[in-house]
């Protein structure tokens, strides 16, 4: 019996890694890059613009969509402090986010500006930790990404 259920949690334990697969990428600027031209070709389409010619997915759905973009960014930020990340006021993140549909993080993009290396090395280390267990609480019927920038004030 003991067997059993050791063998079941390292199954659950593996099947959660597996599900919990995010393309991390360290960027050494904002620009859109060959990571990103495939993204889009491969269907997934701005979630928000300012400018409303632009098509984008969350037409009509705004304030919904900034509402959960803002508070994975300021999320983001509070996951980083309590890691014991203080940067300058002046230090930012770039990020570019790709969602599957249900809000799943498929890969997030980003550069540093700002930071000291050792407090740039620790940001890089609790990335992951902290992308995992993320997923935006809006859906779409097509995968999108989304760019902004977190400013460390």
């Amino acid at each position: 019996m003991i067997r059993i259920c050791l063998l079941l949690g390292i199954m659950i334990t593996l099947v959660g890694q597996l599900q919990a697969q995010v393309l991390i990428k360290k960027l050494p600027d904002q620009n859109l890059c060959a990571i990103d031209a495939e993204f889009m070709k491969n269907g997934y389409a701005l979630a928000f613009s300012n400018m409303t010619s632009e098509n984008y997915v969350f037409k009509g759905r705004e304030e919904a969509f900034k509402n959960c973009w803002t508070g994975l960014l300021i999320d983001l930020n509070h996951y980083m402090q309590q890691k014991g990340i203080k940067v300058n006021a002046n230090a930012s993140c770039y990020n570019r986010i790709y969602f599957n549909s249900d809000g799943k993080i498929a890969a997030y993009l980003y550069a540093l500006d700002g930071f000291e290396a050792t407090q740039e090395k620790k940001f890089d280390d609790y990335l992951f930790e902290f992308l995992i267990a993320q997923q935006l609480k809006i859906a779409s019927s097509q995968n999108y990404w989304q760019y902004g920038v977190l400013k460390f004030q």
